[in-house]
């Protein structure tokens, strides 16, 4: 599965990004941010990422979507920029609930 969200990845990439009449920079900051969304998403595929992730620190992944969001903001205007920040902002909104659901919803009363 993971292989497959990295093959959409690159095409979009490569379409979307490579293809438009925008400054290298910009491009890079798309790229990066594009990036720092798979890094984010990745876990959810795979148990030893999340496991990864979790032992270095359980904020890993809101600092991946957080540096993901602020280059996504520099990046290319348009489109991609609204698809970057918007699935940027999903991941840590989606990361933000197990983070509460594990140290609050599993305490004992």
């Amino acid at each position: 599965m993971i292989w497959l969200l990295l093959l959409l990845y690159a095409i979009f990439i490569y379409y979307f990004i490579l293809k438009s009449d925008s400054k290298t920079s910009t491009k890079l900051f798309s790229i990066l941010s594009g990036l720092f969304l798979i890094l984010t998403i990745a876990p959810l595929w795979s148990d030893n990422l999340f496991t990864i992730f979790i032992n270095i620190s359980a904020f890993f992944p809101f600092v991946l979507g957080a540096l993901g969001i602020i280059l996504g903001w520099f990046g290319i205007k348009g489109g991609v920029r609204g698809i970057l920040l918007v699935t940027n902002i999903l991941a840590i909104f989606f990361y933000l609930i197990v983070f509460l659901i594990g140290t609050v919803g599993f305490q004992e009363p």
